[in-house]
C-alpha cells in the first residue's frame, strides 16, 4: 500500500494532533502548545494498514498552492466558541477553492471543535451550532463561485476532553484505506460466524479504528474498546517480559538468525504478538482484545454465553490475521 496524504489545518493550534499522536494530556495542551506558525509535516507510520502524512498548516496560510496536489483530505478545525463565524468561514471558503482548483477529488473535513464549554451542555446546543455553521458555508461557497454540491463535505462535533475527537478522525483515516471494503467484509464474516456484537481493528497507537463490521458504531462501547487498549499497554508496560535481549539495541543489534519473534515491535511499546486480554462486564458483556498485526488490535464485545467456545474464537481471529497479511503483502 502505498502511503495516503492528509492534510490538517487547525486555526489555532496543533491540539488535536499532539493530544492523539503524541499522547500528550488535554489539560497540558493549555499551556504547552503555541499556535501553528507554519507548514509542519508528520509522518503516521504505526500499522501497515494506516499510513498517511499530516500536514499541518495555520489558518491564514497562504503559501504555494502546490501544496494541495495529492492531498486525501483537508480537515479544517474551527473553535465552537469563538462566534461570530464570519472571519473564520472566510479563511475556510479560500483554503476550500484554492484546493478544490487543483484538487476537484479532495474531500473536506470541519471539525467543529470545543463542543464542550457551558454553551453545549445540551445535544440540542450542539446540533444548532453545526446547523448554523453548515448554513453559513452553503452561502460562502455560493458566494466564491463554488456549487456546495461540488464539494465534499463533512462536518464532525469535536472534543479533546472525550472521544468524538478519536472518532472523528477514524472516519477521516479510514478513507485514506483503499481495503476498506475487504476489512468490513472480513469483520462482518468473524462477527456473523463466531456471533460477536461489535468489532474493530484499532491503531493501538493512536487508539483510532481504522475498521469495523457494518452495524451501526456506538460511542459507548468505542470508548470501552479504546479504554480497554490503555489497560493492556499500561498493565503490559509494568509487568510484561519484554524482548529476550533487553540491552540490545534495536537499531543495530546482532540477533541470531531465526530468533526474533520475542522481540517487541515498538522498543518503546510493550504490545506485541503475543498480546491478549479478556475484561468481563458487569452486564454479561466480554470485552476481548487480540493482537492481528504490527500495532494492529482486533477488539471485539460478544456475550458472555458466545464466549464459551474461545478456541473457535482464536482458530476465526487467526484466519482474519492471515488475511490481513496477504491484504498488506499481496505477493505473499
Amino acid at each position: 500500500q502505498g502511503t495516503s496524504f492528509l492534510l490538517y489545518s487547525p486555526l489555532y493550534a496543533n491540539i488535536e494532533k499532539r493530544v492523539i499522536f503524541s499522547k500528550m494530556s488535554p489539560h497540558e495542551t493549555l499551556f504547552r502548545l503555541e499556535a501553528t506558525q507554519g507548514l509542519e509535516r508528520t509522518v503516521v507510520d504505526h500499522t501497515p494498514l494506516c499510513r498517511f502524512t499530516i500536514w499541518d498548516f495555520p489558518g491564514d496560510y497562504y503559501g504555494d498552492v502546490e501544496v494541495f496536489c495529492g492531498i486525501t483530505s483537508l480537515i479544517f478545525v474551527m473553535d465552537a466558541q469563538d462566534e461570530p463565524y464570519d472571519h473564520v468561514l472566510q479563511s475556510f471558503t479560500n483554503a476550500v477553492t484554492r484546493a478544490f482548483r487543483v484538487n476537484p477529488q479532495i474531500t473536506i473535513e470541519v471539525f467543529i471543535n470545543k463542543v464542550d464549554g457551558e454553551l453545549f451542555l445540551s445535544d440540542e446546543s450542539k446540533y444548532d451550532c453545526r446547523r448554523d455553521i453548515m448554513a453559513q458555508v452553503t452561502d460562502e461557497l455560493q458566494e466564491a463561485g463554488v456549487r456546495p454540491e461540488a464539494v465534499s463535505i463533512r462536518y464532525h462535533l469535536t472534543s479533546i476532553y472525550d472521544h468524538s475527537i478519536y472518532e472523528a478522525l477514524s472516519r477521516v483515516v479510514q478513507r485514506l484505506i483503499p481495503q476498506l471494503p475487504t476489512l468490513e467484509n472480513l469483520l462482518n464474516v468473524l462477527v456473523s460466524t463466531c456471533s460477536m456484537e461489535k468489532a474493530y481493528l484499532f491503531d493501538v497507537v493512536s487508539k483510532l479504528y481504522v475498521s469495523t463490521d457494518s452495524s451501526p458504531v456506538d460511542m459507548q462501547s468505542v470508548e470501552l474498546c479504546s479504554d480497554m487498549i490503555d489497560v493492556v499497554l499500561d498493565v503490559s508496560g509494568i509487568y510484561g517480559l519484554g524482548p529476550k535481549y533487553p540491552d540490545a539495541d534495536l537499531q543495530g543489534a546482532i540477533i541470531p538468525p531465526g530468533d526474533t519473534d520475542n522481540i517487541l515491535i515498538d522498543p518503546d511499546s510493550a504490545y506485541d504478538k503475543d498480546s491478549a486480554s479478556v475484561i468481563r462486564l458487569s452486564n454479561g458483556m466480554v470485552l476481548y482484545l487480540k493482537e492481528v498485526d504490527t500495532m494492529l488490535a482486533f477488539v471485539c464485545i460478544t456475550r458472555s454465553e458466545n464466549f464459551r467456545k474461545k478456541g473457535l474464537i482464536n482458530y476465526n481471529i487467526g484466519r482474519l490475521k492471515k488475511a490481513l497479511q496477504s491484504l498488506v503483502n499481496p505477493e505473499n
